[in-house]
């Protein structure tokens, strides 16, 4: 693996990432193809993680002042709570399970945080029931809760990390 993994998401991956959302969709949420079509619309970054040609996963991120409808999303930005005015909200990313195991993540997230044109980089994890392996990972990247919130049954981590140096 060299180079850039995430490339500009196009209607033929629509199949793959639908797919592969499904598989996952106990920890994301259910995805149609006009949903999905929507998402793409709103999103700052809508990326597959490409390997050596190969799909091995989807990214979906969304800027402050995104027409984005997502729950978490409207926590992070709420203005009048003293949140996030500029922001990346990763909503999704999901890698493929032959990719899984091999720092596959690690560098996804480097590349993100590398070119994203923002301050922060929010996010949420499952408290209850328990995602430890995610909070670990993320905490280990230097992501700290911001607060905790019920969110379709499940309480959850809001996580954020500051990006210095943020770029486009």
């Amino acid at each position: 693996m060299s180079g850039s993994l995430l490339r500009p998401m196009t209607p033929t991956d629509h199949a793959d990432v639908l797919a592969l959302n499904d598989r996952h969709v106990a920890l994301t949420s259910p995805l149609d193809e006009p949903r999905l079509a929507q998402l793409v619309a709103w999103a700052d970054r809508a990326c597959v993680v490409d390997v050596d040609g190969s799909f091995a996963g989807f990214v979906l991120t969304f800027a402050g002042g995104s027409a984005y409808d997502g729950e978490n999303f409207g926590w992070f930005t709420d203005w009048s709570q003293g949140r996030y005015a500029d922001l990346a909200y990763l909503d999704r990313v999901v890698v493929h399970e032959d990719f899984r195991r091999q720092g596959l993540a690690s560098r996804v997230y480097d590349e993100l945080e590398a070119t994203c044109a923002r301050p922060v980089l929010t996010l949420e994890v499952n408290l209850d029931p328990p995602n430890e392996p995610s909070l670990a990972f993320h905490r280990g990247r230097g992501f700290v809760e911001v607060g905790q919130k019920d969110s379709g049954g499940h309480l959850v981590s809001l996580m954020a990390k500051e990006l210095p140096g943020a770029q486009g």
